[in-house]
This record gives structure tokens, C-alpha cells and sequence, in this order.
């Protein structure tokens, strides 16, 4: 297992000479559940190094918060975008506990962040045959559905997470997400309406209602909706991409134009989109 830890603290180690955790504990005695705490309240917080300062010295336990620690520094690596030594991470620890649930988990979400569509289906379906109520696990058969066009089963899957994690945004999203995959616009809109209520400060979610919005046309509400995270030029350009999309090309040309009239920054790009609807040559 010393494999496994050289390959994850790979890549971590410059960033971690800029935390104390190391050196503060060398004084401090605390007992696993404290240090173990320490590590997920500096994840939760963004504080990766800190988190993993905290993690590895459980990791040289002989007892379940060894393993308990390698799975939190497998998810340190998912979670930071490294979904490459994350996957091998994962592989590592189910060669030392082949039935754990969460490194089954664990190993179909890493597939899933590489585009690995069918493969991480499958390893997620081992996962959901052994703990059926693991909303990560839903919610990843959901977006490996929708790669794949099964939207009707992505729909299921994503009901499911929400049965059984609640009414998490991430998940309300992708819901979303996938309606309007499926060209389901006014069903998108209804949801994503709903949840922006209920989570104001989740960007993503105001994004793809602004973009089921503007897929129906509205173009107008579609600007308004984008407006709360972005500046107008930014938000007419938006939705005269998605009159694109729609084969709207007079209309396109209209929210370019006044995009244009509204920016100073963005003006090369909003003229090069321009040009495109003209039908004229990008210079």
C-alpha cells in the first residue's frame, strides 16, 4: 500500500510545504476521530493541503481508519479535478477491499471524469447492486446515461438520487441538464425555476435555465436570467448563440448587434460572432 500513497501525494507536495498542519502536530497529540475531523473541515473548506496534512498520518494506522484515510485522499484527488491518480487510487484500495462500496463508487465516478461513459456505467451498477441508496452513485448512472442519449434512464436515475439524498443542487441540476438534452424546454425551465429559487448562488443552475429559457425562444427573459452572474454584453451574446442553435439567424444578428452596442471589452469576439451571421470571413 505504500504504492498507493506515493501516488497520491504526488503532485501535493508543494503545496503542502505552505501548511503547518505537519509540523503543529508534532506538538499536538490527537486521537484518530480528531484528526480525521481536522482533514474533512479543511476538504469542505477548499483547503486540499490541509486536508491531506491531516489524512496521511492515519494512513500508517493497523486499523479501519487507515483505510477510512486512503478513501478521503482518493476523494481529495476526484474532488480536485485528478481524476487519473484518483482512478488508481480507487483500483489500489479495492485490490485491499474488493467489496468496499465507496471505493466502487469511488472508481466509476474517476471513470466518469475521464469520459469513460460505458465503463464507469458499468462499475457504478456493481456499486448500486451492493447499496442501492448512495446518491453519488444515482447521480453518476444519470449523467453516464445522458453521454449516451438515454435520457428516459438518466430521468429515473436522477429521481432516484434525489429519493435518496434529497434535494441536492447538483443533482437538481444535472435533472435539468438532461431535459434539456432531451429537448424537454418547458419541463427544464419548470424545474431549474423551482431550484434557483430554492439556491440563488448556484451559477450553473441559473445558467441552464437561462439556456432552456432562450431554447424556447424567450430570449428576452433568457438575458434577464443571465444578468444575474454576468454582465449584459456577456448575456446578449449568450442568447444570440442559442438563437444560433435555434436557426434563428436574424435574431442572432439582433443580440449580437446589441451586445456590440453594450460592451467595450468584448468587442473583437461579438464582432467576429457577427460576422459569422453575415456569413462574412472571421478577420
Amino acid at each position: 500500500m505504500k504504492a498507493l500513497l506515493i501516488l497520491l501525494v504526488a503532485g501535493w507536495l508543494s503545496a503542502c510545504a505552505t501548511s503547518s498542519s505537519l509540523d503543529d502536530q508534532a506538538d499536538e497529540i490527537l486521537s484518530p476521530d480528531e484528526q480525521f475531523e481536522q482533514g474533512e473541515s479543511a476538504r469542505a473548506k477548499g483547503d486540499f493541503p490541509e486536508a491531506l496534512a491531516n489524512y496521511l498520518p492515519l494512513t500508517e494506522r493497523d486499523d479501519d481508519w487507515a483505510i477510512r484515510a486512503k478513501l478521503a485522499i482518493a476523494r481529495l484527488s476526484l474532488d480536485s479535478g485528478r481524476s487519473e491518480p484518483a482512478l488508481k487510487a480507487y483500483e489500489l484500495i479495492l485490490e485491499e477491499a474488493p467489496t468496499l462500496v465507496e471505493a466502487q463508487e469511488g472508481r466509476g465516478l474517476a471513470l466518469l471524469a475521464r469520459g469513460e461513459w460505458d465503463n464507469a456505467r458499468r462499475q457504478l451498477q456493481i456499486a448500486h447492486r451492493n447499496d442501492p441508496l448512495r446518491w453519488r452513485t444515482l447521480n453518476g448512472l444519470g449523467v453516464a446515461d445522458d453521454m449516451i442519449g438515454s435520457y428516459q434512464s438518466a430521468a429515473r436515475w436522477y429521481g432516484m438520487a434525489l429519493d435518496a439524498g434529497g434535494d441536492r443542487s447538483m443533482v437538481i441540476n444535472n435533472a435539468g441538464y438532461s431535459l434539456i438534452m432531451a429537448g424537454q424546454y418547458r419541463e427544464a425551465e419548470t424545474l431549474l425555476q423551482r431550484a434557483v429559487a430554492r439556491y440563488p448562488r448556484e451559477q450553473r443552475m441559473s445558467h441552464n435555465l437561462a439556456i432552456a429559457q432562450a431554447r424556447q425562444g424567450r430570449y428576452e427573459r433568457a438575458v434577464v436570467t443571465w444578468q444575474r452572474s454576468q454582465n449584459r454584453a456577456e448575456a446578449l451574446s449568450n442568447a444570440g448563440y442559442v438563437a444560433l442553435l435555434n436557426g434563428d439567424r436574424l435574431r442572432a444578428r439582433a443580440l449580437f448587434e446589441e451586445a456590440n452596442s453594450a460592451s467595450t471589452s468584448h468587442r473583437p469576439k461579438i464582432a467576429a460572432n457577427l460576422a459569422s451571421v453575415a456569413g462574412e470571413p472571421r478577420r
